[in-house]
């Protein structure tokens, strides 16, 4: 990746790691562009215009804190979906409207089709595709510092503070949407869950949407929409689009 779309190797293994430690849906998404990306003019607009002013705030983060990527830490390696330990009496949800809002622990889903799988650990989100029908812009690939991970191969979007960009998970997401993982919230609020992978996964159906710590996802027909407060930023992920910039 180039500009402020490219994460320091470490900063960008931490966000992924962070997500997947404590572990969209659409068919559609609009109309392709040559970078898979908005479905509407504003829409790419929002997106690309996004560079210049991500790359001045890499800029100036840099500046001030003086960091190189030889001085970034290493990340520790990403827990497997398969190993989360939900904290369990230390959590809660609540719902208002639409919104599912988990409180003290971290949770996952997937869309009623089961095409995509989001696990939210605030202030970011990752989601992976099952199946799309275009290979994602190489210059919105993470760094290679979380292993052989290239652009034919990558089917997940991390959210970060650079906007969204797409790596490989260790694992897959959907088992982490499991009862005794990620997705115990279904069973507090009465929520479906649908059989993904050997997983009898949470389901965050279509127009609802799902808050952890500052992030939330929103499920649609179109795709899945997430969000971060705390990092100001989004990203749309759909079977045959996506796109990301500035949180709205």
């Amino acid at each position: 990746m180039h500009g402020a779309r490219r994460l320091r190797p470490g900063a960008a293994a931490l966000a992924v790691a962070a997500v997947l430690l404590t572990g969209c849906d659409g068919e559609d998404g609009g109309q392709d562009t040559p970078d898979g990306g908005a479905s509407t003019q504003g829409e790419q607009e929002g997106a690309q215009g996004s560079g210049s002013e991500d790359q001045t705030d890499d800029a100036a983060e840099g500046e001030a804190s003086g960091e190189s990527e030889e001085e970034a830490e290493p990340a520790p390696p990403p827990t497997e979906p398969a190993d989360i330990q939900p904290a369990a009496g230390d959590r809660s949800v609540s719902e208002d409207g639409g919104t599912i809002t988990v409180q003290g622990d971290s949770a996952a889903f997937v869309t009623p089709s089961g095409n995509i799988a989001c696990v939210l650990n605030g202030p970011s989100a990752t989601c992976q595709l099952l199946d799309k029908t275009y290979d994602a812009n190489a210059e919105h690939l993470v760094d290679d510092s979380l292993g052989d991970c290239d652009i034919a191969s990558a089917d997940a979007m991390v959210l970060t503070d650079a906007g969204g960009v797409w790596t490989c998970p260790p694992e897959p997401l959907a088992p982490a949407a499991g009862a005794v993982a990620g997705g115990w919230w279904a069973d507090e609020v009465g929520a479906p869950t649908t059989g993904v992978e050997d997983t009898d996964a949470a389901v965050l159906e279509y127009g609802r949407t799902l808050a952890v710590e500052g992030a939330s996802c929103q499920s649609s027909e179109d795709g899945v929409t997430c969000r971060s407060s705390e990092l100001g930023r989004q990203f749309f992920i759909a079977r045959s689009a996506y796109r990301f910039g500035q949180a709205r």
